[in-house]
């Protein structure tokens, strides 16, 4: 019997000896589809990346967004494990990348978003005067749209809205390219895709939903 006794309480020794170096860490926050739609319903997860603690990625915890698109849910690791993460959207044929390199063991509260929309305000300065037969053409590396004002007048032109390639991450690079004719749009377009080419081209800074980025336009 005494030995019995002593096998529960080695058992029970162990158990809070477990339970002790566990670390119970909570992900909160709202997710919304664009800058303003909460996206409801959907489950967001936690995954590991490899490096620090983890040699292959796993989940760790999971969640479903109130209609609100409030996110709560909690998960469970040693104190000592290290690393980063990364927030999923979880769909039925695979996943989204919300956010990378989330510190893992820590509680975490976020404002994410799947859309993730940049304001870019185009301003026009330098010493030319534009004629009635000119246009003033202008787009993103990233995007299909080209965007055109006939006799442009110097001061803010236009307000474009740009969707980050990497969502709810910060000081991403864009390039914007312009050209006065078609002729010269076209050849800014190319140099778009050239690194090493300046013509016609400026790099412009994308931080995502509540804010702005004035880029300024100088043709002499």
């Amino acid at each position: 019997m005494k030995i019995f006794i002593g096998a529960i309480v080695i058992a029970s020794l162990a158990l809070v000896s477990c339970k002790e170096n566990t670390q119970v860490n909570l992900v909160s926050g709202k997710v919304f589809e664009n800058c303003a739609q909460p996206l409801a319903s959907t489950e967001i997860a936690l995954k590991s990346n490899v490096g620090g603690s983890f040699s292959a990625p796993i989940i760790l915890g999971s969640g479903i967004t109130a209609p609100d698109g409030t996110l709560n849910f909690t998960y469970e690791l040693e104190e000592e494990d290290l690393g980063t993460g990364s927030l999923l959207l979880i769909k039925s044929s695979g996943f989204e990348v919300l956010l990378d390199n989330v510190e893992l063991n820590q509680d975490v509260d976020l404002t994410l978003y799947r859309n993730d929309l940049s304001t870019v305000k185009v301003q026009l300065a330098g010493t030319r005067t534009f004629s009635l037969t000119d246009t003033l053409y202008y787009s993103t590396a990233r995007i299909m749209d080209v965007y055109q004002k006939v006799q442009p007048v110097n001061g803010i032109i236009d307000s474009l809205t740009i969707s980050s390639s990497n969502p709810n991450a910060d000081n991403q690079q864009e390039v914007l390219y312009y050209g006065v004719g078609l002729l010269d749009f076209r050849l800014a377009e190319v140099g778009a895709t050239i690194d090493d080419s300046t013509y016609n081209k400026l790099q412009i800074v994308l931080n995502g939903c509540g804010t702005e980025t004035v880029v300024n336009l100088i043709i002499n």
